[in-house]
């Protein structure tokens, strides 16, 4: 009788490498940019913020890939959470975006 052992957490998530880790990992590049760039050039603090544009971004375009797909039932837990995640993730956008705007005119 084999023993499965469970995988870990960084190997259960990174085992469908995809969109949705792309997006995750560019969002915390982004977030770790501005956090470094808030003391330092303002190079720095826009990148940080064009990356955080970029993820937010992708987050959105994937929450309307699955509110969109015919293949979803309106009351199924991944739709709810899609429409959720796309709320947030607009705040996020626009924030950035409005961070970004701030930063290159100011």
């Amino acid at each position: 009788m084999a023993i499965k052992r469970k995988k870990n957490i960084f190997v259960r998530y990174f085992t469908p490498f995809g969109l949705r880790q792309v997006c995750d990992i560019l969002m915390l590049v982004g977030a770790i940019l501005i956090i470094v760039g808030l003391p330092t050039v303002d190079g720095v603090l826009i990148a940080g913020f064009i990356c955080y544009v970029i993820g937010s971004g992708i987050s959105i375009a994937r929450c309307c890939m699955v509110l969109f797909s015919k293949n979803i039932n309106h009351r199924d837990p991944a739709y709810k959470a899609a429409i959720i995640n796309a709320v947030i993730m607009g705040v996020l956008f626009a924030l950035a975006v409005f961070g970004l705007v701030w930063v290159i005119v100011a």
